[in-house]
């Protein structure tokens, strides 16, 4: 079974990687992995080890989890990082490639002085929506399904996002995965209105907010990814040195 006290402390005080003072925000619903208890176990482990920060530095965590194939001097590019990668590189005019993402992901990607946040808006790492390990592992009463952890978790976690975002104010929040528009309205506090080629954006004083097709999903192409970048650069004249 699963330390119980440490993972209910991960579920209330982890949110991703990162620098809140960033420009870039990139939010999902939640982290691939959690295969297995095992690997859960690790990650809660490295957590506590590392004085269970709010946003941890991507690469130094999973150094500590022994996945440093991902930052080592060729890393296996990411499925998802490497598109969030392409909208960065294309929304700072920058040349999109294998190897110019590749150096992203190695030395820019969720750093903790960066230009960029990856944040999660449930805690709990799972390999896909149908597979759901912690109710054979934790005697949590939110944790017995997917459906009851979401209910008991979401209000908490929607509202730590939007005072972050009120106090940092970044320049530019990307969300992605269409199908959860209604949350991401809720975080943000804005309606938004699809455009073409799937992208939905909208702004207040402060931000531009961006939702785009998740990076993984069928059919989606680099330069849909890209044209997300055109728009921030266009939209919201973010520079970065």
């Amino acid at each position: 079974m699963f330390d119980e006290q440490l993972l209910e402390a991960f579920i209330s005080g982890f949110y991703g990687y990162g620098n809140y003072q960033a420009p870039y925000w990139f939010v999902g619903m939640e982290e691939g992995g959690g295969n297995t208890y095992s690997e859960v176990t690790k990650r809660l482990e490295v957590w506590n080890g590392r004085r269970r920060k709010e946003l941890e530095d991507v690469a130094e965590y999973h150094r500590a989890m022994d996945m440093s194939c991902l930052f080592d001097d060729r890393p296996k590019l990411q499925s998802t990082w490497k598109q969030l990668i392409r909208i960065a590189l294309t929304a700072k005019g920058q040349t999109c490639n294998v190897e110019t993402i590749r150096d992203y992901q190695m030395n820019k990607l969720g750093t903790k002085d960066g230009e960029n946040c990856l944040l999660e808006l449930l805690p709990l790492p799972s390999p896909n929506i149908v597979t759901w390990l912690y109710g054979e592992h934790s005697a949590l009463p939110y944790l017995v399904d997917r459906e009851t952890y979401q209910r008991y978790i979401m209000s908490s976690r929607i509202a730590h996002l939007q005072e972050r975002m009120r106090h940092h104010q970044p320049k530019a929040v990307i969300f992605y995965g269409l199908k959860y528009l209604a949350n991401w309205e809720k975080i943000s506090g804005v309606k938004f209105q699809e455009k073409s080629e799937g992208i939905a954006f909208q702004s207040n004083e402060q931000t531009l907010f961006i939702v785009v097709k998740h990076p993984v999903s069928r059919g989606v192409t680099n330069e849909y990814f890209q044209q997300t970048g055109k728009l921030i650069a266009a939209q919201s004249r973010i520079t970065i040195a």
